[in-house]
């Protein structure tokens, strides 16, 4: 019987959480607060993976795919082992199985279908124990720790969470066991007649074998799996049940409701482990669900307002913990900013008070991909950047965060850390160095801080910069101008800002900057809030007595009438000053507008005695309530000297400043060749750049000056340029294996991240093909042509990609190099050879009457999908037929192509 394509959704993410919760949506109308039950629990822990994944994890991202695979082919036999034995996985935990196994539940007890299932599972592990990978040869052994007892668990309706003293004695035990043993308590030993133990301590045996033959199993009833369940309860429960995966994940099964590993992704991200503890489930179960429904909430709401992905709520020997992720499903760019904000937030939230808390980050390449098999799954991430974030959290003390040196690295200029030196970590071959969050720093962080310094000269905007001196000369009239800055990520916008600026202040005018952040749409008018600041010259350093004299001193000194609304300023800044007969009883719109009022106020007030500009940076990360207020400040001021300048990356649909007479784009376009030379010269100060260096940094920027900017600093920081005694630089080594700076890398995500999920497909996909391809390829390569053709056209509008025609054909090519290199780089290598050989088959079987003119192609796409056969055979004909041309550089290539695939079929 044919599924329809919801059922198939339904069972796909039905894998992604216990029978236990999938079986109450079917029976349960309402949430229970809690629930207890008596259960055995299981927990199979993989031996010796962490140090495993250290040798494996220098591979790089490779490394991280290579450890997935693995755990994979572990782990699918033994769910369905559990499976099989009536046992319900609750989590997965990087390199272990968490199950549980509900008592009263057929003929045999818990504890021995618990038990069979650990032999059964040891004895695959056993089996299949050597384990080969480019990495080297590894012996991988389990060890399984098994507990009974009543067990505490909270459906959140969105998440699921299980604890209580039990499950932490499961934890603690667990680490009493050697490498293929079965290590259980009292309670599961009184119940598992048939096998035969040994104590090891105080309520602590081995399980040592079958003592007689037990009967034959019989397992418990299965619950119904979603291909199976009728359209119309898939109607009714298809909701609910995609509440427990993120949003994104949905889209993704939408697209594709089965997938494995090969669907994974690579990523830089910043991995957050957060331990909580405090709560006492056995006790008082009534009062730990609520608090636990609070923490969820607030946890999740603060997770929202950074960009951060809730991946788990797992179970340690002392604690619960949630592992967060910030940098996937989307980046933007300051992920660990985020991450140590996030921290920060936690730490100071009155309403988590009475749960002891302590967080560890860390921050690099993961990959994020499913684990598990189509019965139960989870989507995680995996790498030694995972392994080292979780060591952090459990070595910190309690209520403290503690950061790794690449995430102090990008995040002590905004926060104070205090050094706690280098310490030996399970798994680590060398110490490690860390650092205490201490707080945010007091300093006041300005636009001027982001900017290149003003001594630099800039380059190639001077149409920009004449439209500007014409737009502020009619400010100095009377005749008040709006002007948006607009362009991608890294073009130049802050630096042709600061120009602005520099101008301005030359002519006279008062200048007023307000900062979005990107993790500001959940902070009601945050870019205004510096603008205030500013007004009233409040400091960090400033008392809460003291803002409140500033704030009430320049009030009266603007206008003693709004004396009388300081409660609506104040609330806004955070500084509480009485309500009065005017304010008390205001509803929230008209507070609201109030509000907006007084800030049009006091601008009004500064541009009567010299011209001022209003600058809001990055725009297009702006909360809701503070675009209204730009909306309403640029809609009165066409006969006043103001200038609003709104500065910001691509935005969707039109807000109404747009549609104003009064204002003017002024669009950021990449710099040529000439231009991308000379900005690479000021920041060297070097004259005369080798021709190598010159086109490297012209081919990998393309015009974009940011990238030209971390092009060159990466240079200098893999010692390529250095500087001389004199302080001159100097060229002193190989730019041919330049690494693409991670700045670069985020910034491009980025982009890319917002893009929807079948446009991100076809550009992955489009991303092995090349910088060009052609549009006959990409539609036999792409198996779905609706979703194709419709991304195709997107991603030509978002500029990703462009077109031409070359003799009646069309053309593809990425409209920037680096971009396909990103793109192509998140891929798991699985996939992308599977394409490669896809690409190579497909021109080798349908175009062989065109085969000389693809030969390079095809030397390409096999050797890169790791066919070497086939690889060696066409890159020796493409070699020949370019020499032949004495296209010796590519003769060289293709020939060096030949000998590589030739050694690697010796091996």
């Amino acid at each position: 019987m044919e599924h329809t394509l919801e059922q198939e959704i339904f069972g796909s993410l039905s894998g992604f959480m216990p029978k236990k919760v999938l079986s109450s949506l079917f029976i349960d109308t309402r949430p229970r607060v809690y629930e207890i039950f008596d259960t055995v629990l299981l927990f199979a822990d993989i031996s010796g993976f962490t140090a495993m994944s250290e040798k494996i994890g220098h591979m790089g991202r490779e490394g991280s795919e290579e450890i997935t695979k693995i755990i994979n082919q572990f782990f699918e036999p033994l769910i369905e082992i559990i499976n099989r034995c009536g046992g319900d996985i609750y989590r997965f935990g990087g390199d272990a199985i968490l199950s549980f196994f509900p008592c009263g539940a057929g003929r045999l007890s818990a504890a021995i279908r618990a038990i069979r299932a650990a032999r059964e599972v040891l004895a695959f592990v056993k089996k299949h124990r050597i384990t080969r990978t480019k990495a080297g040869t590894f012996r991988i052994n389990m060890h399984v720790g098994i507990t009974k007892g009543t067990v505490f668990f909270k459906d959140l309706r969105s998440d699921f969470f299980m604890a209580g003293e039990i499950v932490n004695i499961l934890m603690k035990i667990s680490d009493k066991a050697s490498a293929g043993e079965i290590i259980v308590d009292t309670a599961t030993k009184a119940d598992a007649q048939g096998f035969r133990f040994k104590q090891v301590q105080k309520n602590i045996w081995k399980c040592q074998g079958v003592m007689k033959k037990t009967e034959r199993m019989r397992l418990p009833g299965t619950t119904v799996v979603g291909g199976v369940i009728p359209k119309k309860i898939v109607a009714q429960k298809l909701g609910q049940l995609k509440a427990y995966v993120p949003e994104w994940l949905y889209k993704r099964i939408k697209m594709k409701p089965m997938f494995d590993q090969r669907d994974g992704e690579h990523r830089r991200a910043a991995i957050l482990f957060l331990h909580f503890s405090g709560l006492d489930y056995d006790k008082d179960p009534r009062k730990a669900a609520l608090m636990i429904r609070d923490f969820y909430n607030v946890l999740r709401q603060e997770i929202d307002s950074y960009g951060g992905w809730l991946n788990k709520i797992d179970i340690y020997p002392d604690s619960a913990r949630v592992l967060v992720v910030f940098g996937f499903p989307r980046t933007y760019g300051d992920d660990e900013m985020r991450a140590v904000h996030f921290a920060q937030g936690i730490m100071n939230k009155a309403a988590l008070k009475d749960i002891n808390i302590r967080i560890g980050i860390h921050t690099g390449l993961i990959f994020a991909a499913p684990v598990g098999s189509a019965l139960r799954r989870e989507y995680t991430v995996m790498g030694d950047v995972v392994n080292l974030a979780a060591r952090l959290a459990a070595r910190a003390n309690q209520n403290t965060v503690q950061v790794s040196e690449e995430v102090f690295n990008k995040t002590f200029e905004q926060f104070e850390y205090e050094s706690l030196g280098k310490k030996a970590y399970k798994g680590k071959k060398e110490s490690v160095l860390s650092y205490r969050l201490l707080g945010k720093r007091q300093i006041s962080k300005t636009i001027l801080a982001r900017w290149v310094a003003e001594s630099q000269k800039i380059v190639g905007r001077k149409k920009e910069l004449k439209q500007f001196k014409y737009t502020a000369e009619l400010v100095k009239k009377t005749r008040g101008q709006i002007v948006g800055i607009h362009g991608d990520a890294g073009m130049g916008k802050s630096r042709l800002t600061q120009e602005f600026i520099t101008h301005m202040k030359n002519s006279g005018f008062h200048i007023l900057v307000g900062n979005c952040v990107s993790y500001g749409r959940a902070l009601s008018y945050h870019p205004f809030i510096d603008v205030l600041l500013s007004i009233f010259a409040i400091t960090p350093e400033d008392t809460l007595a003291i803002r409140k004299r500033k704030i009430k001193n320049r009030v009266s000194s603007i206008d003693r009438k709004l004396i009388s609304w300081l409660s609506v300023i104040g609330e806004v800044l955070g500084v509480p000053f009485p309500e009065t007969k005017l304010t008390k009883f205001l509803d929230a719109k008209i507070r609201k507008q109030k509000f907006f009022d007084i800030v049009f106020d006091f601008i009004k007030y500064l541009s009567k005695r010299k011209p001022l500009c209003l600058i809001i940076e990055d725009m297009h990360w702006i909360d809701s309530v503070s675009m209204e207020l730009i909306n309403y400040i640029t809609r009165n001021i066409k006969s006043k000297k103001i200038l609003v300048l709104l500065v910001f990356r691509p935005i969707e649909g039109t807000e109404e400043y747009m549609e104003k007479d009064h204002y003017t784009e002024i669009k950021i376009k990449e710099l040529n060749k000439e231009e991308t030379a000379q900005l690479t010269s000021n920041l060297l100060n070097i004259k005369s750049l080798p021709d190598d260096f010159k086109k490297m940094v012209i081919a990998q920027s393309q015009g974009n000056p940011f990238y030209v900017e971390e092009i060159v600093k990466s240079f200098i920081e893999q010692g390529i340029v250095s500087e001389d005694r004199r302080g001159k630089w100097r060229f002193a080594g190989d730019i041919k294996h330049i690494k693409l700076p991670d700045t670069i890398e985020g910034v491009i995500l980025s982009r890319i991240d917002r893009l929807q999920i079948e446009e991100r497909d076809v550009l992955q996909t489009a991303s092995v093909l090349g910088r060009e391809f052609d549009e006959f390829l990409i539609k036999e390569i792409y198996p779905d042509k609706k979703i194709l053709k419709h991304a195709l056209v997107n991603l030509r509008k978002l500029d990703l990609i462009h077109t031409q025609r070359e003799h009646g054909k069309i053309k593809f090519l990425f409209k920037h190099i680096l971009t396909q290199d990103v793109t192509y780089g998140t891929l798991s290598f699985v996939k992308r050879r599977e394409i490669h050989r896809n690409i190579g088959v497909y021109i080798e079987e349908k175009l062989k009457d065109r085969r000389e003119e693809f030969l390079g192609l095809l030397s390409h796409h096999f050797y890169n999908g790791q066919n070497y056969e086939k690889a060696l055979l066409y890159s020796v004909e493409a070699g020949e037929k370019a020499k032949k041309v004495y296209a010796n550089e590519e003769a060289i290539e293709f020939f060096t192509r030949a000998i590589e695939s030739y050694k690697k079929l010796a091996v």
